[in-house]
């Protein structure tokens, strides 16, 4: 790594004492740190690195102990990657050489890291060049450089600005001059005002780096009124998004609403495509939280307490424009958020990047339906560490559902017995663990609603991470969440031949996918969406790689989009296609059938299991293929069916799957073919159908949910 001057006044810094105490204890700290990483010990490194980053921030002997944590850095990447967040707590120049030299590691989980721990320190000259490599990546390196860069901004704006103009002068490509456009407009400078208008204006410009610039000018008050109703008139997309920055700034002028009497109004989001009827299930990023945040809006307005139930989505910008002409007299409305474009379409791993627009569409849809009381927000993801701002900023108490997604994750990933340190930075470069997981510690220590998912170790996690506040009234109780089991007896009052025989109907689509020579097969069927930690394609390649399977059973997966795949389904449909290709016999027995709306998908679960006479055999069964499931909506809906369910035994699944009587628990490690045919054997196991019928009823019906997230919220009314 390369050395680098630094251009700043460093902070004062306590005279070093030789107190061999203070040192012994940092060394012995360090120790402990790194005897944790030799373990791969995720909660142990977490631990150990807070531990150690607060002893060194009041330490005497900082320098002495930088020296050692220096030395960290320069060894194996996970070592740098731990050493940073303790070199962080160094407010001394020489510290942030040290970070500065990190932004040249040849890993990009340790980039990340000092890019992130760079935002807590004054602005560096030497750093602004590296930083901006970062900008341009996209995802969460362009998260965290934008927060660093825009954070040095408040102390040297002209700076900033000049290194942004510098960049749009020599920057060719289209995404990469959007997301520095994203962050000019969240500067404060002179020239700013005059940049935006030239890149929102010129024909020539990219659209994605148009796109950034108008919606940009929607959190500035007043100053491109004028230019903003010219650029409406286009019948385009540069046209739609003025629309939307006009909304934002008449947003910026309204009063904020008193908080009324009466019920609560609630508001929910996803990243996802949201409306009553679940139209996108399992298409993109439509999946299981989709479904339940649906389905529990009816619920939770059903309670009384509850007045409305405001959810928040994703769409198009045309969507978004009429969400907000939508009338709010119903129970649950609908709003639309809108970021990136066709040539920058924004998905679950770069939404990161769209921070800045996220929050305005946010703080849109929230200003346009008026007061709420409470934001409830559930994954570790960029809606809503977006959302979360956005609630902080106007006052509005966040209810959050706690679950160790990380945790979970790295657990599977222990289990499989190929886990070391080279494993553990390839896992955090690819699903964010450390900053998922300290997001997770900042959301138990600083929300005063939490909804605990039902597993011992959430209680446990989140004692442990409030251990050392004092005086925090924070309501936490444990929820499950829940299905809307209507939906399933609804299906199962129609499941009669006439329907079968319904050439417009989703069951009879499927019979006429399953072949003439297949038809006295039962059915394997997994829902979900076509996302790779989902297992579609592990699915698959189990069921193809064994003849008893796949010659006893056919394969039926719902989800994705075939029609106009994402590039992340792209990718699933070709792991399948690769395991199973299109010119194999055992094609025969593989069926992709889409996504599909709720109600579909619920026929499909009473079908496998009733059978079809002339198309498939009674006795099928569902498989989750996931390596991990942080709950698992589908198969709470496939026991509510009366199926038997095959099922990852890392995280929620094992709470409720009776192993060996109503499912088959299946560890990562180990054959998911056989766990199938395990579950094959116990269809016909005497009383487990009604038993897990009567589980899910008794514990995991959505108005149970509802029932228990309302006295939840209703906390919310005592603590103001």
């Amino acid at each position: 790594m390369q050395q680098h001057n630094i251009d700043y006044l460093p902070t004062s810094l306590t005279p070093l004492s030789q107190t061999p105490s203070d040192l012994q204890v940092g060394c012995l700290l360090i120790e402990e740190l790194q005897q944790a990483a030799s373990l791969v010990d995720f909660k142990e490194m977490l631990n150990r690195s807070a531990k150690l980053a607060t002893f060194v921030k009041t330490s005497v002997n900082q320098l002495l102990l930088l020296d050692e944590l220096t030395a960290m850095t320069q060894q194996d990447t996970l070592s740098s990657f731990l050493a940073i967040e303790s070199v962080a707590a160094v407010q001394h120049e020489d510290a942030s050489k040290v970070l500065i030299d990190c932004l040249s590691h040849a890993d990009i989980s340790v980039r990340r890291q000092a890019t992130w721990k760079l935002s807590d320190r004054r602005p560096a000259a030497a750093a602004l060049t590296l930083l901006l490599q970062q900008l341009c990546l996209g995802g969460i390196d362009t998260m965290h450089a934008h927060q660093t860069l825009s954070h040095w901004a408040k102390f040297e704006p002209e700076l900033i600005t000049q290194m942004l103009s510098k960049a749009l002068l020599t920057h060719d490509d289209d995404i990469a001059r959007a997301r520095l456009t994203d962050l000019l407009g969240t500067l404060h400078a002179d020239k700013v005002n005059g940049m935006l208008t030239r890149l929102a204006t010129d024909t020539n410009e990219s659209v994605p780096a148009r796109v950034a610039a108008i919606s940009a000018m929607g959190s500035r008050a007043d100053s491109f009124s004028t230019l903003l109703q010219q650029l409406k008139q286009q019948d385009n997309d540069i046209g739609a998004h003025a629309a939307l920055a006009i909304h934002d700034q008449r947003m910026l002028k309204l009063a904020p609403l008193p908080h009324r009497g009466g019920g609560l109004r609630i508001c929910q989001l996803v990243l996802a495509k949201v409306d009553r009827t679940l139209s996108s299930g399992g298409c993109g990023e439509t999946g299981g939280v989709a479904s339940l945040l649906v389905s529990l809006g009816d619920a939770l307005v059903r309670q009384p307490g509850i007045d409305q139930v405001l959810t928040i989505g994703l769409g198009s910008v045309e969507e978004a424009i009429s969400s907000l002409s939508a009338k709010d007299n119903t129970s649950q409305p609908y709003r639309i958020i809108a970021a990136g474009d066709d040539m920058r379409p924004m998905n679950s791993t770069n939404a990161w990047e769209h921070l800045p627009v996220l929050k305005r569409s946010i703080q849109r849809c929230l200003g346009n339906f008026g007061a709420v009381d409470l934001i409830h927000l559930r994954m570790l993801d960029a809606a809503t560490f977006a959302a979360a701002d956005v609630a902080n900023t106007l006052s509005i108490p966040i209810c959050f559902s706690f679950a160790p997604d990380p945790q979970n994750t790295v657990q599977a990933l222990h289990a499989r017995g190929q886990f070391n340190r080279r494993a553990f930075v390839d896992a955090d470069a690819q699903t964010n663990l450390w900053f998922r997981a300290r997001m997770l510690e900042q959301m138990g220590r600083n929300v005063g609603h939490v909804a605990l998912f039902p597993q011992p170790k959430c209680k446990l996690l989140l004692q442990d991470i409030r251990k050392d506040l004092r005086h925090h009234k924070q309501q936490s109780v444990t929820i499950a969440e829940g299905i809307d089991i209507q939906l399933i007896r609804q299906a199962a009052l129609e499941s009669d031949e006439a329907n079968y025989n319904d050439s417009k109907g989703v069951i009879s689509d499927l019979a006429n996918k399953i072949c003439a020579s297949r038809r006295h097969l039962p059915i394997l069927l997994s829902v979900g969406r076509f996302h790779p930690i989902k297992g579609m394609a592990r699915i698959a390649e189990a069921w193809a790689a064994d003849p008893l399977l796949y010659n006893s059973c056919n394969l039926v997966l719902v989800g994705g989009n075939l029609n106009h795949p994402s590039a992340v389904e792209k990718k699933v449909m070709e792991a399948i296609d690769s395991a199973v290709p299109i010119k194999d016999h055992r094609r025969d027995g593989l069926i992709l059938v889409g996504g599909r709306p709720r109600a579909d998908i619920a026929k499909l679960m009473v079908a496998t299991m009733q059978g079809c006479s002339d198309y498939w055999a009674q006795g099928g069964i569902y498989v989750d293929g996931a390596l991990k499931e942080e709950f698992g909506l589908a198969l709470i809906e496939a026991l509510a069916t009366g199926l038997v369910v095959v099922a990852p035994s890392t995280g929620g699944p094992s709470t409720y799957v009776d192993h060996g009587d109503t499912g088959i628990l299946v560890d990562p490690e180990h054959d998911l073919g056989q766990a199938i045919h395990q579950g094959f054997a116990l269809v016909g196991r005497p009383g487990r159908s009604l038993k897990a019928r009567n589980m899910i009823e008794e514990h995991y019906a959505i108005d149970t949910m509802a029932e228990k997230l309302t006295s939840l919220y209703l906390t919310v009314r005592d603590n103001q």
